[in-house]
């Protein structure tokens, strides 16, 4: 067993205690099932702004993308990063129509536009598995950090962070998440420019890191990773991560909670912007963080774990608890969130859904059962994670643009599109997309492009063929 750290295991333990501060005071702030799920409906534009930075950065951002850094190269900018800036931006131009349709949740929406409400649990259960894998990746790139940096044994740190997360997430719903995200989301963004400007100094300047950076590797800086990367495969990344950003239950969540349109549109052009800067600067400290390591012959098991080893073996323990605080908001701050939607989909779209009558109190008891649930199963196959981070966050972007980006948001648009066209396309797509991403693609064609491709062919031959009498899309928004 490891050494354990006392320095940074105390830092550790005051930052899970001042998360759950807010989880109690947030808990005294939650007065029925509206403040639990959406903060009354209420959000501001600061708050909205900081959560929405905070919910986007995981530990997939941090860990993950400086680990796909440190194995690839630059080229991150060209697929999964574009990706989701060029979803947020479009968002962007959406989100009107979206947060004026006053609902909730993405599974409502659905069935919005499909006239049929079993589109609700069916939805449900997709976004339940989304929100799970989501979930064990964010568990798994915490205690890989904290145990990597305090000493503690990785099986024993997961359930501590599993415990904390689900402690605070139940006690004040999206209000305690709010608030969280608010500090977690301005400390994040701090202390990234604040390492990256370190490493900056110490390494000797942009151009000295990109140098040596390239000569590691010429392939580290080049686009496409000098070929590693095809067009198909960049475009297919690109949409599958685009489509994320419409499809994702707590973006829609968040959306609902804002005050109005105004608020809505407000905290995703403010986010878009930091988020671009914080991405920017991320991914040029996961160069600055390859070349330190190399330099000073600092070997890694995986790639997941050069950031933490950065921090434990390269930079100093003051700059190291700025890294720590960053690295840990980035990761609370998505997994708060992410467990606060399972919450939300299994009370709201499939609960509600077989008990109609069933009062508020009874749907916020079912949200906060299924949140210990979902957040306790999520803690246990963290003990031994599927994959690494970016390979699980890579599978759920498949999963829910296949799913749901054609069928959904065509139906918000196109007056009189069929209602169980829609409902078809959405299953053919998870089926076909989720299939060919676990065999690896089909006759080389990317498992995005069959699963977006199969729902859109689905969507139309269904909405030819099918009886014009049936509910149909589109005419419930307004124009």
């Amino acid at each position: 067993m490891a050494e354990v750290n006392s320095f940074y295991l105390g830092t550790f333990i005051v930052y899970l205690l001042i998360v759950l501060a807010i989880g109690v005071w947030g808990y005294t702030k939650t007065s029925d099932v509206m403040d639990f799920w959406a903060f009354g409906k209420d959000m501001g534009p600061w708050l909205a702004t900081w959560s929405f930075v905070a919910n986007f950065v995981s530990a997939v951002s941090v860990i993950g993308f400086i680990g796909a850094v440190y194995g690839g190269g630059y080229s991150l900018m060209t697929h999964t990063i574009f990706g989701l800036m060029l979803g947020t931006s479009a968002l962007y131009f959406a989100v009107d129509r979206v947060r004026n349709l006053d609902l909730l949740t993405f599974p409502d929406i659905i069935a919005s536009v499909t006239g049929y409400e079993i589109a609700r649990p069916i939805a449900g259960v997709v976004l339940l598995g989304n929100g799970w894998l989501y979930l064990i990746m964010q568990l798994v790139g915490a205690s890989l950090l904290v145990t990597t940096i305090t000493g503690v044994p990785y099986e024993y740190m997961v359930w501590v962070i599993g415990i904390v997360f689900i402690a605070y997430t139940v006690l004040g719903g999206l209000v305690s998440v709010a608030w969280t995200d608010f500090l977690q989301g301005t400390l994040m963004v701090g202390a990234v420019l604040l390492s990256l400007g370190y490493m900056v100094f110490d390494l000797g300047g942009f151009t000295t890191i990109n140098q040596q950076f390239a000569m590691l590797d010429s392939s580290y800086v080049h686009p496409t990773s000098e070929g590693a990367y095809t067009a198909i495969g960049i475009v297919a990344t690109i949409v599958a991560f685009f489509g994320t950003i419409f499809t994702e239950q707590n973006n829609i969540v968040r959306i609902a909670a804002t005050r109005d349109v105004k608020t809505a549109k407000l905290h995703l052009a403010a986010g878009g912007v930091i988020l671009s800067v914080f991405y920017s600067a991320l991914v040029l400290l996961g160069g600055a963080t390859t070349v330190a390591l190399d330099s000073n012959g600092l070997a890694v098991q995986t790639q997941d774990a050069a950031f933490p080893t950065l921090i434990t073996e390269y930079v100093p323990s003051s700059v190291g608890i700025v890294i720590i605080l960053a690295v840990m908001s980035a990761i609370l701050s998505t997994t708060d969130t992410r467990l606060h939607s399972t919450g939300i989909t299994t009370a709201r779209d499939i609960y509600s859904y077989f008990r109609p009558d069933a009062s508020d109190d009874s749907q916020l008891r079912v949200s906060r059962a299924a949140t210990i649930v979902f957040g306790l199963a999520a803690t246990a196959a963290a003990v031994n994670p599927p994959g690494t981070i970016i390979e699980l966050y890579n599978f759920r972007a498949v999963l829910l643009t296949s799913a749901f980006l054609i069928p959904v948001y065509f139906g918000l648009y196109w007056v009189g599109l069929s209602g169980r066209a829609i409902l078809i396309s959405v299953t053919a797509g998870a089926i076909l997309g989720v299939g060919t991403e676990l065999t690896g693609g089909l006759f080389g064609i990317p498992s995005t492009f069959i699963g977006v491709g199969t729902a859109t062919l689905v969507l139309l031959i269904s909405h030819i063929i099918l009886p014009g009498t049936e509910p149909k899309g589109g005419a419930t928004v307004n124009d």
